[in-house]
């Protein structure tokens, strides 16, 4: 009760608080809490039992973070644009069996944990910088189709995971490939905006490339693998790291791997890196540039040919073809009167009359009347072909998960893998997967050449590079499944993909 004349006085009297009202405030954070516990309980069982579900509980965490966290300063872009510099380095020039293994988390070598902690520095922008998630938004919008079929090719692993067969395989596996490919490529999409910027990333990558190809023509003059010389350092015994270490010989000529784990795999990334280094040689300034450049284009050429791959020496001659005819094409367009024009046309006239030699060329090496080997090489692939036809037709929607290929065929624990890189996706997610891997590489080659036509000449020719790459690249998956080239072939498709925010017709001037 209130003293008398207290209200006269203005004076508010005290609320009696009893019990009830004690219980009525604790009633509501209790109420919170208890749903909270419920939630985790139930996400946490759900995940043990079918581990994806763990990321639908999470979604809904992750957005009300997103929606309550107040706005904080971004990263600095150059902070993490050096990182991916470091990591355009790192990537094709570490060897990939010289990790270290921390459960079941992905082996990490030095070029994964960069691309790790730019992941880390991208998921915290993308909760707490309003700026960077438009930043994201908007280049994912702008790259168009290159962008969005990537993600729809994660997005039929994840579907897929339902039905798996193995899926306490296959959902680690996607999980994995979501850490070492699906986040660099968000954060390199969001942090690469410029064309300069593309310039140096695919520079940085093309000087590796150049660096793996020596060691490879080091390997070859010796007779020596790099990974026996750093047998010492690896600390697994698995047998596919003994196949690594083993010297490689096809009917008596040694096979370079360098810092890959096969020859096919040493090869294909030079084929794909040969069109960047062409293309750095044509838009060299100086003479001692293209004097620096055409070495190392040379260099690529003969480590490719040190691996005795068949497929090396075919894309690699596919792939610079293209990119000389796309050249003579577009300087007979653009030259019209320049004493350069009837060279062009004489290319030109030359890859025609040459194309079908070629092709007889290519269908007998194809054929394996290279060797014993060659020809059983392409026996095997033929088989596996036939193997996995009536599986696929099994189940062509779906698949049987991301990574049972191998096993669905009999090859898990082998030192042997398929050999046919579409066959695998068939295998794992289905016909979709497949089709949508050859959609994303034929967009990448389609927006490369469109935006060649309205680069500066010197940038437009390292556009031509990136429609040459995205075709050898296309050829080489379908006599390899190693995915060891994947991360960087992504990497250059989202540095490409991150530069279209800044590309317009009026800036033809953004030189390289």
């Amino acid at each position: 009760m209130a003293p008398p004349g207290a209200l006269s006085r203005g004076v508010t009297p005290a609320i009696d608080t009893g019990p009830f009202f004690a219980l009525a405030r604790l009633a509501r954070p209790a109420g919170y809490f208890t749903a909270l516990t419920l939630y985790v309980a139930v996400g946490a069982a759900a995940t043990i039992i079918f581990p994806p579900l763990g990321v639908v509980f999470l979604l809904p965490v992750a957005f009300a973070i997103i929606a309550v966290a107040p706005p904080l300063k971004a990263v600095p872009r150059k902070l993490v644009f050096t990182l991916l510099l470091v990591g355009a380095l790192l990537l094709p020039l570490w060897p990939s069996y010289l990790f270290i293994k921390l459960g079941p988390t992905p082996a990490l070598t030095p070029s994964r944990l960069v691309f790790y902690m730019v992941s880390a520095l991208w998921a915290y922008d993308m909760t707490f910088s309003p700026l960077r998630r438009a930043q994201f938004i908007y280049a994912v919008r702008k790259s168009g189709a290159v962008a969005g079929l990537f993600f729809a090719l994660f997005a039929l692993g994840f579907l897929s995971l339902p039905f798996a067969e193995g899926r306490a395989v296959a959902a680690p596996e996607f999980f994995r490939q979501a850490m070492i490919w699906l986040a660099p490529f968000c954060a390199t999409i969001t942090y690469c905006r410029r064309q300069r910027e593309f310039v140096a990333l695919i520079k940085a990558a093309t000087i590796a490339a150049v660096i793996v190809a020596l060691i490879a023509i080091g390997e070859f003059a010796t007779r020596q693998l790099l990974a026996n010389a750093l047998a010492p350092l690896v600390g697994d015994d698995a047998e596919w790291l003994r196949n690594v270490q083993a010297l490689k010989t096809r009917d008596g000529v040694f096979r370079a791997q360098s810092t890959h784990t096969h020859p096919l795999s040493l090869g294909e990334h030079l084929s794909f890196a040969a069109p960047f280094a062409a293309a750095f040689f044509f838009s060299a300034r100086t003479m001692r540039g293209r004097m620096i450049w055409f070495a190392s284009l040379a260099a690529i050429v003969a480590a490719a040919i040190a691996t005795n791959s068949r497929a090396a020496a075919i894309v690699l001659v596919l792939s610079l073809g293209a990119m000389a005819l796309m050249l003579a094409w577009r300087a007979l367009r653009r030259t019209s009167a320049s004493h350069w024009r009837p060279l062009a046309g004489l290319a030109i006239l030359a890859c025609v009359v040459v194309s079908p030699v070629a092709v007889v060329g290519v269908a007998g090496v194809i054929a394996g009347k290279g060797g014993v080997s060659a020809s059983n090489s392409t026996q095997s692939r033929i088989d596996q072909i036939e193997m996995a036809l009536p599986k696929i037709m099994k189940r062509p929607i779906g698949g049987y998960g991301t990574g049972r290929a191998a096993r669905v065929l009999g090859y898990w624990g082998r030192t042997l893998t398929l050999d046919n890189f579409y066959l695998s996706l068939a295998l794992d997610l289905g016909l979709p997967g497949p089709l949508t891997f050859l959609a994303m590489l034929a967009a990448w080659a389609f927006a490369a050449l469109k935006r060649s036509g309205a680069a500066h000449p010197h940038l437009g020719v390292l556009y031509l590079a990136c429609a040459a790459s995205a075709i050898s690249f296309a050829l080489d998956r379908a006599i390899i499944s190693l995915t060891g080239n994947l991360a960087i072939v992504y990497f250059m498709m989202a540095a490409f993909a991150g530069a279209s925010v800044t590309f317009s017709r009026r800036r033809c001037r953004n030189r390289a």
